[in-house]
């Protein structure tokens, strides 16, 4: 058969995937979508109050009580996750995580003892590919080395740990190609300590992490001013460069998750890795070079943060959950359902390898190649000012077809890519879809530092 000939018949079949599709996407949208109205505002509530009724949690709090500090708390996430586990049909395993660490922090112990508690949902067909989704559950009151005072930490992070547990229990019964880990993590008010080591042994292990959410102050709506902050959550991811690095490929697959199945929430992507001079258990997975984002409520209310509990001016202080909104966290956990159901089902993303402007049409020319096993994809664009993805095209629309070693040549009609920003992003069988993977950026030059005053004066 002539080249000419084979790349029509090649087009041809990628027409009737794509038509074929339509019935998969269906499918795969309306599971995704019986998991995120599962979803129970109550139960988040009573984790929530749960963890705060153990008066502290404090990585120096007691150890050796069921009823108060950090040991009494995490051995009760553990066997609630064990109770979540025992509907996984043995597919899920709960352990604590434990290691010695040294603590910078004023006032505190040279070394500190860690213990995070992870379930690990594995995957069904890909279980060397895992996504991550963890809140910590230490609190701290306005003394960080105080390990006995109360530090009831509701929103700051009861409200992250209550989120990922429910997710687990959403989804255990569930399966998935992707390894899913859930996670409470120790020791994030000390430094990120419990994260740093998950993150660590994940990178050791050879684990392809493949997508990291941390759900950190996700339970308070009330402003400092008093307004009420109920409509949308914030998604900050860190870039080295540029911003279409890992964590923010990761950020717009969570912004897609949310347009798509929590009606009348938003995710409002923040180009920035964090809030102005503080940091979340993410970090610690983008130092290791994995897509990590942060989930954060829109307005934090500071006089519920690291406080002492008590009056002032009238004013009650404290992380306390009586002021906690339990029905927008179950709006976040919402967003972390359709996500990792939909990224742990889907391949992952495919690789770009070039990216060109044609030289007899406005049109952009891709180089790619999909995943083992994968024979569909789509593919988006977006202009270089726009924060999320605005156009999708299909593989019949660019006409994709086979080329050598495996690779695939796209043509993007009427996409002049010196303006945009293009990329691919793989679709299982069933429709789910994986991160967007993009080209490289052209080459930047290396900027001269500038200095305050001139040579010579």
């Amino acid at each position: 058969m002539r080249a000419g000939a084979e790349s029509i018949v090649r087009i041809a079949c990628a027409y009737v995937a794509f038509a074929a599709s339509a019935v998969a996407q269906d499918r795969v949208h309306e599971q995704i979508a019986a998991a995120v109205a599962e979803v129970d505002a109550g139960r988040i509530e009573a984790t929530v109050r749960k963890l705060c009724s153990f008066g502290t949690r404090h990585i120096l709090s007691r150890t050796d009580s069921d009823t108060e500090g950090a040991g009494a708390a995490r051995r009760w996430l553990k066997a609630a996750y064990e109770e979540i586990a025992a509907t996984s049909d043995g597919r899920m395993t709960v352990r604590f995580q434990e290691a010695v660490l040294p603590c910078l922090r004023s006032g505190m112990p040279r070394q500190v003892k860690v213990v995070n508690v992870v379930a690990t949902l594995r995957g069904a067909s890909d279980p060397g590919r895992a996504y991550v989704v963890g809140g910590h559950y230490d609190s701290r009151n306005s003394d960080g080395a105080d390990g006995e005072g109360a530090a009831p930490g509701a929103v700051d992070d009861a409200s992250g740990t209550a989120v990922a547990l429910e997710a687990a229990r959403v989804l255990a019964s569930r399966r998935v190609a992707a390894t899913i880990l859930f996670v409470a993590y120790d020791g994030e008010e000390q430094g990120l300590l419990g994260s740093k080591v998950h993150a660590q042994s994940l990178a050791d292990e050879g684990v392809d992490v493949d997508g990291m959410i941390t759900c950190d102050i996700v339970g308070n709506t009330t402003g400092m001013d008093g307004e009420t902050y109920d409509g949308y959550v914030r998604c900050f991811s860190y870039a080295p460069t540029g911003n279409d690095s890992f964590g923010r490929s990761m950020a717009r697959a969570v912004s897609r998750a949310g347009r798509r199945y929590v009606d009348g929430f938003d995710v409002k992507l923040i180009y920035r890795g964090d809030r102005y001079g503080r940091g979340g258990d993410h970090r610690s997975f983008f130092d290791q070079g994995f897509p990590a984002v942060r989930l954060t409520e829109p307005r934090e209310d500071f006089s519920r943060q690291h406080q002492n509990v008590r009056p002032r001016n009238g004013v009650p202080y404290g992380d306390l959950p009586d002021y906690a909104d339990f029905g927008y966290s179950a709006q976040v956990a919402r967003v972390a359902v359709a996500t990792l159901f939909e990224l742990a089902s889907a391949p992952p993303p495919p690789l770009v390898s070039v990216a060109r402007l044609a030289r007899d049409a406005y049109d952009t020319e891709l180089v790619f190649q999909l995943p083992d096993g994968v024979t569909r994809c789509e593919f988006v664009w977006r202009e270089t000012t726009e924060a999320d993805w605005t156009h999708v095209m299909s593989m019949a629309e660019v006409g994709a077809v086979a080329g050598r070693g495996g690779r695939m040549l796209a043509r993007m009609p009427g996409v002049c890519l010196d303006d945009v920003v293009v990329g691919v992003r793989a679709i299982s069988a069933a429709g789910a879809r994986s991160r967007v993977a993009t080209p490289p950026e052209p080459d930047r030059f290396a900027q001269r530092p500038r200095s305050s005053t001139r040579r010579g004066k």
